[in-house]
């Protein structure tokens, strides 16, 4: 099958479509797809660009207010587990 006929069956499936729920999560996907992805979280989350400056800011700003652990409270903490 040639892609423009697997992308008039994809078009056949969404107009197909009558939950919301999937619709969101088609939108949802879509936005993902549109953008390049430069990072995942830890949970496997995709990150564009503009995402990633974002946290790398809210970070600085963390660190910057003293909102950070040290990796010697960190070491303190592990040994209460």
């Amino acid at each position: 099958m040639d892609i423009a006929a697997r992308k008039m069956e994809l078009v056949d499936w969404l107009l197909r479509i009558d939950d919301e729920s999937k619709i969101k999560k088609i939108i949802a996907l879509k936005s993902v797809l549109d953008k390049e992805v430069v990072a995942h979280t830890i949970s496997g989350y995709p990150v564009d660009k503009e995402e990633y400056i974002n946290m790398i800011k809210e970070a600085d700003e963390r660190i910057a207010s003293g909102k950070y652990t040290t990796i010697e409270d960190l070491e303190k903490e592990i040994e209460n587990w």
